[in-house]
């Protein structure tokens, strides 16, 4: 059997370091009248982006040649570089929006469950640079030629990493309650305050790690 593609991790580690989706997830939590309840539906709209994304992940993946266990993999290369590049073109963007990068406005107080939901998956669904990230590593996933169940396993931990900023704070909170929901308002503030900074340098971080990665399968 394939031994697992564990160099999908660093992916999904990239694709969880996303201040807008934690921005979110912080104010849904931290807004006075809101509860759990709330950041849960939150969380489950960006699962819900997240399952498409690996439908279409693990879908164009299986279309092409299946990962060579050793030596150059020009179909992997490729992937690898044109995102190196859109990643590149993202942080650049960044760092001419910051101090005006856009955030999700605070929840309203008494904000339905549907209302978080929807903002949930509209959030994920505009967050190009855990999609860059999440896609390649779904792809390679698909390619590995594992069992069905070392890959659907490798698919929910990929997937669970990709989803921490929205399934950590609400644990968070409900394990320590009012001191953990004082310091998630100043993770908030903080990380709203440095988003451009942050996201960019995520950027440029994982557009060096695929374009090494992409020159390394050639």
């Amino acid at each position: 059997m394939t031994a697992p593609p564990f160099d999908v991790l660093p992916l999904a580690l990239g694709a969880a370091v996303s201040p807008l989706l934690l921005v979110g997830q912080l104010r849904t939590l931290t807004t006075p009248g809101s509860g759990v309840k709330l950041s849960w539906a939150y969380a489950a709209g960006n699962a819900l982006v997240v399952a498409g994304w690996a439908a279409v992940g693990l879908g164009s993946g299986g279309s092409l040649p299946d990962r060579p266990a050793a030596g150059a993999d020009p179909v992997s290369a490729g992937v690898h570089l044109v995102l190196a590049a859109v990643l590149l073109a993202i942080g650049f963007r960044s760092l001419h929006r910051d101090g005006g990068t856009l955030s999700p406005a605070p929840a309203p107080a008494g904000a339905s469950l549907a209302r978080s939901f929807t903002l949930g998956v509209a959030l994920m669904a505009g967050n190009l640079t855990s999609l860059v990230l999440y896609l390649p590593a779904l792809q390679d996933l698909a390619r590995s030629d594992l069992a069905t169940g070392p890959l659907a396993a490798l698919v929910v931990l990929v997937s669970l990493i990709t989803l921490a900023p929205s399934l950590l704070p609400p644990v968070l909170l409900v394990l320590t309650g009012a001191w953990g929901r004082a310091r998630l308002q100043w993770l908030c503030h903080w990380t709203l305050a440095h988003q451009g900074q942050i996201n960019s340098g995520l950027c440029f971080v994982f557009a060096a790690y695929l374009g090494r990665s992409g020159l390394a399968r050639l």
